[in-house]
């Protein structure tokens, strides 16, 4: 009979089962990478000295011809629009025109050194077709490794940052993938749906798509911070903390008002003007796409911290203390936490689990009469909790501080714990994520709020997470600055 494990070494295998698989969907997206520019790599170099330019429906390739030596055309024996140029002797490295003597139309074609030929009208190259297609291939793919990725990180490592940063861009190379599949539907096989300028818009475009798509979504957000806020101020008064809802909605809407205005007055002039001014829209929208993505993986990586259900093997409950009233009774917003917890160890205790020790955890303020956890401390014992199942820990003033003292005072008397915090709903993913920057791989679980405190309190949390990764936001946003600079600046208008 198979040997049977403890619930920790349960969850010991899971987490490793886990890692296994995402290092695996890694290892296939490193793969697909790979072969994808292997591939090509092989097509340029296959169809170099080839150059295949499909001419509009009623155009032949018959009344076509170059207006120099330097090149050839033949026509597909079975396609007469499909126009087959290559070069013609030594004349590499050239700029040749060819031209149609019925109705004026002109392709401008460059050989180049080793008899790669680029049309300088459409951005088409030798090779173009077959690559149209790998490309729209690896789009595919991808997009379905990096959705997976962010699944099973959720399952398992929920909070991690690097899970966050998968969410936002797993969902903008889903943007990319549905305006992908819906030029599919409304083009089918049209000639534009398959060339390079598609592509190259697709790329140069990709912040311009996200913003699109996420705009149903980003209307609901809106809304539901104004009237949330419209309802926290009737209720708890006007105060700056109490705007920050109204202050995210309007900069949200204000950040659409002005992609839309750069969408739609497009720049006049020269070519090197136009390419400044598709530049600078594609670095403001792709700001303004990065912290959008930020915002909705943050808000889902919340929804689903806390509607994730941790094992009932649980050692310990750490409560995360938050201000008492002025009786050292805890106001309603602690008192929600606390009882989180202890419905969390009932519900361990009747599915069978162990007796669960409390840690509640919060020190003292200038303006309270006691400890945050000597308060909860008390409410524990008024709830029939005995004083033996009950750790206290009264020194800290953070949530860093909270988790770091709680773990300090826990592995003191047990040596391998294995711990959930108790908090609000809107500060789970937070509270998480500290958790595992001060080495405490715990499981969250949090107290229900009253419905329009939640959205405000979220946007605090949003910040919260900016400012304590400032670092790596920036260096993310100089590098899509500079990729997306460099694209505008490099690719075909």
């Amino acid at each position: 009979a198979a040997p049977v494990r403890e619930e920790g070494e349960v969850d010991k295998v899971d987490k490793q089962r886990t890692d296994s698989t995402v290092r695996k969907i890694n290892i296939a997206r490193l793969a697909v990478t790979v072969i994808f520019v292997t591939a090509a790599l092989i097509c340029i170099a296959v169809n170099a000295g080839r150059l295949d330019i499909y001419l509009p429906d009623g155009d032949s390739v018959h009344h076509y011809s170059p207006e120099n030596g330097n090149v050839r055309i033949t026509a597909d024996p079975e396609n007469e629009r499909h126009m087959i140029v290559e070069p013609e002797g030594r004349y590499r490295g050239s700029e040749s025109i060819v031209s149609s003597r019925e109705n004026g139309g002109f392709k401008l074609v460059r050989v180049l050194p080793g008899g790669f030929m680029f049309d300088q009208l459409n951005g088409n190259f030798s090779g173009w077709k077959q690559l149209v297609l790998i490309i729209e291939t690896y789009i595919f793919i991808n997009t379905g490794l990096m959705l997976c990725s962010f699944a099973v990180r959720c399952r398992r490592d929920m909070f991690s940052y690097t899970t966050l940063f998968s969410g936002g861009a797993a969902l903008l190379w889903l943007s990319v993938f549905l305006d992908l599949i819906t030029h599919l539907i409304i083009l089918g096989n049209s000639d534009a749906m398959f060339t390079m300028m598609y592509i190259y818009s697709l790329i140069k475009n990709a912040g311009t798509v996200f913003v699109m798509f996420s705009f149903p979504v980003m209307v609901i957000v809106v809304l539901s911070l104004i009237v949330s806020n419209i309802s926290l101020i009737r209720h708890e008064g006007r105060s700056f903390v109490n705007l920050l809802g109204f202050v995210l909605s309007g900069l949200i809407v204000v950040g659409y008002g002005v992609s839309i205005w750069l969408d739609r007055n497009l720049s006049m002039g020269s070519e090197q003007e136009i390419r400044i001014y598709n530049t600078v829209t594609s670095l403001y929208n792709t700001v303004f796409v990065y912290f959008q993505a930020m915002l909705l993986s943050a808000s889902l990586c919340g929804v689903i911290a806390v509607l994730k259900r941790p094992r009932y093997d649980k050692t310990h409950v750490i409560i995360l203390g938050c201000a008492i009233a002025d009786d050292g009774t805890p106001l309603p917003l602690l008192r929600g936490r606390i009882e989180r917890a202890i419905g969390f160890a009932q519900a361990q205790k009747a599915a069978g689990g162990g007796e669960i020790v409390f840690v509640p955890s919060g020190g003292q303020g200038a303006d309270e009469v006691m400890a945050e956890a000597e308060s909860m401390r008390d409410y524990l014992l008024s709830r029939g909790v005995s004083g033996d199942r009950i750790l206290l820990e009264d020194r800290s003033a953070t949530t860093e501080e909270n988790m770091r003292f709680s773990l300090e005072k826990i592995k003191a008397e047990c040596s391998e714990p294995r711990i959930v915090f108790s908090t609000s709903g809107y500060h789970v993913l937070r509270s998480g994520l500290i958790s595992r920057s001060e080495g405490l791989d715990a499981d969250g679980i949090g107290s229900r709020t009253k419905w329009y405190f939640f959205p405000n309190a979220f946007v605090r949390e949003f910040v919260g997470l900016l400012v304590s990764k400032w670092k790596q936001h920036l260096v993310r946003l100089v590098f899509f600055t500079l990729l997306f600079a460099g694209v505008n600046m490099i690719m075909p208008l």
